[in-house]
């Protein structure tokens, strides 16, 4: 059979609409694209942590540091400030380091037997592969939206692993045409969740420096020992 040109050209229309009604593909050619060259970030944080029992919202603001030293260490720092007062967190592998400045304690944590929790949840954030997000997560697009003016795509992610649904229900991701991610949005079992907006985002790693939590004066509590 021959076909003529106006066959083939509803055959290639057909393919483009295919491939435009799969959103999913762009966003990850944009992840796959910025996981090349991502070493690291900075930017201000809004951190809205709500908990359903009391309906009630902690917020949260401040700035947020991120280095990726290698394919498996990711280090990160967060200095904020809430009603509550200010503290930081870092993460170190493993450690966990929480600072309130009001009593100068440094609380210092070991998840060791949660690393597998903690390496899902950093794929949630910057520099992790479309192949990794969809080895963890089953992915679904919801749609194009607005955050703080930028135009992003919203992906719903179900976790895999049974261990890691016990913790985290669902992630709600919204991404820049960058590749990178604007808003996190954690649901837990309970109903709570964790609303996490990034801005003013700056690409120049940080140095590992600025990422120690070790004020001086401060006392180093280590918990668990």
């Amino acid at each position: 059979m021959i076909l003529r040109p106006a066959v083939i050209f509803a055959f290639l229309a057909i393919a483009a609409v295919s491939h435009a009604a799969d959103p999913l593909t762009t966003v990850f050619e944009h992840i796959d694209a910025a996981s090349k060259t991502f070493k690291g970030m900075t930017a201000n944080i809004s951190d809205n942590n709500y908990t359903a029992l009391v309906d009630d919202s902690n917020i949260q603001t401040g700035t947020f540091k991120l280095l990726r030293v290698n394919p498996s260490l990711t280090r990160l720092r967060a200095d904020v400030t809430g009603h509550s007062g200010s503290s930081s967190y870092a993460l170190n592998g493993p450690e966990v380091r929480t600072y309130n400045p009001t009593t100068k304690i440094v609380s210092v944590y070991d998840f060791a037997s949660k690393q597998g929790a903690i390496n899902q949840f950093l794929l949630l954030g910057f520099g992790a592969t479309s192949t990794d997000l969809k080895a963890a997560y089953k992915i679904t697009w919801v749609a194009e939206e607005k955050i703080g003016g930028v135009s992003t795509s919203h992906l719903k992610l179900i976790p895999t692993s049974t261990e890691v649904l016990r913790t985290i229900k669902q992630a709600d991701l919204w991404f820049g045409e960058n590749g990178l991610v604007v808003q996190q949005k954690l649901l837990y079992p309970a109903g709570d969740y964790r609303l996490v907006t990034y801005s003013n985002m700056n690409l120049t790693p940080p140095k590992a420096s600025e990422l120690d939590l070790n004020p001086k004066g401060a006392k180093i509590q280590v918990q668990g020992k």
